[in-house]
């Protein structure tokens, strides 16, 4: 059973990438509140964030996401974007991530179906 919030984050975030843009933590938030008429705090949307990354994209071998979400204030994701153990120092953490949003937004999402059925 998935992290509260996540299928509704992963709807947003795949709006989002049709945009070509990306969101910060807030707007996501409020994006999800929409959708489920409880705006959720933006910090409590690391565990749906991270299993979109770990259980739906790098199982699948596809980008990532939650590459999309960003800190309102430094355009740029937070500490938990990528999974516990990383070795990138700051700046290439930095460069992998404006890869990854270019991946991102280049995936045909609509291919993968249902969010509901992608996190049983």
């Amino acid at each position: 059973m998935p992290y509260k919030n996540t299928i509704e984050v992963f709807d947003v975030l795949v709006e989002v990438s049709k945009y070509m843009q990306t969101i910060t933590y807030e707007e996501l938030s409020s994006e999800v509140g929409k959708k489920t008429g409880t705006v959720p705090a933006p910090v409590s949307l690391n565990k749906p964030l991270g299993e979109i990354r770990d259980e739906l994209c790098r199982k699948r071998n596809i980008p990532w996401l939650n590459a999309l979400a960003v800190n309102k204030g430094t355009k740029i994701p937070g500490e938990s974007f990528l999974p516990p153990g990383s070795t990138l120092n700051q700046d290439e953490e930095v460069l992998w991530w404006r890869g990854m949003v270019l991946q991102v937004h280049a995936y045909p999402w609509e291919t993968l179906g249902k969010a509901s059925l992608l996190f049983p």
